[in-house]
């Protein structure tokens, strides 16, 4: 039994969507030469900043550990080699922040509470409902793949029957591309600052075979 001749394309499409929630890479880190006082430490200053977003009103299901670290730090003697000389310890924590507009509020609260322990590692737009904006840019790939389909298929005097494969391609695009921010505690003035959320592009490909007619 012969197979129907089939044309494949991939199509591409996009959608713009406004972000809705700030993802913020927040962390404590501190420097002891005893190796409990700078894990003991680390852990006071994120527990005192995952108090400080809860008082912000953060939900707890939107904080979350992402690591912790314990590294020696060494020096070098002239004639002695390398020396231990302490300890340094990091927690690492992510909050997702659904209230842009009150963004710089959390920051400073969070930078008040955990003090010269803070570091703020990175900050990121995404969007809360990503199924919505996907499902649009998969729709625009798809109309993108059946207008290729049909020129191509035009070109070689055929006509298309009924699609016979989808692909889902990569995805690109969520939740936005991170905003480098320096590891220092933010002034309140500079803290309270607004977020422009702008717009984020948010893609998707589609890979689609058609039988010809």
């Amino acid at each position: 039994m012969s197979h129907p001749d089939t044309i494949t394309v991939t199509g591409t499409g996009s959608v713009m969507a406004v972000p809705d929630l700030a993802i913020l890479r927040l962390g404590s880190e501190v420097r002891s030469q005893r190796l409990k006082d700078a894990y003991d430490g680390a852990s006071r200053a994120s527990e005192a900043i995952v108090a400080a977003a809860l008082r912000a009103g953060v939900a707890r299901n939107d904080i979350a550990s992402t690591s912790l670290t314990v590294t020696p730090e060494m020096t070098w003697e002239e004639g002695r080699g390398q020396r231990l000389v302490g300890y340094a310890a990091g927690r690492g924590l992510t909050v997702r922040a659904r209230d842009l507009a009150r963004t710089g509020d959390l920051l400073d609260a969070v930078v008040t509470a955990g003090g010269d322990a803070v570091r703020i590692n990175g900050l990121a737009l995404g969007i809360s409902d990503e199924s919505t904006a996907r499902a649009s840019a998969q729709e625009a790939a798809f109309l993108d793949a059946k207008a290729c389909a049909e020129r191509l298929a035009q070109l070689a005097g055929r006509g298309l029957g009924a699609v016979v494969r989808i692909d889902a391609g990569p995805q690109g695009g969520m939740p936005g591309q991170p905003v480098p921010m320096r590891r220092v505690a933010f002034a309140a003035a500079e803290a309270s600052a607004p977020l422009e959320p702008g717009e984020t592009e948010v893609s998707a490909s589609l890979i689609v075979a058609w039988a010809l007619a």
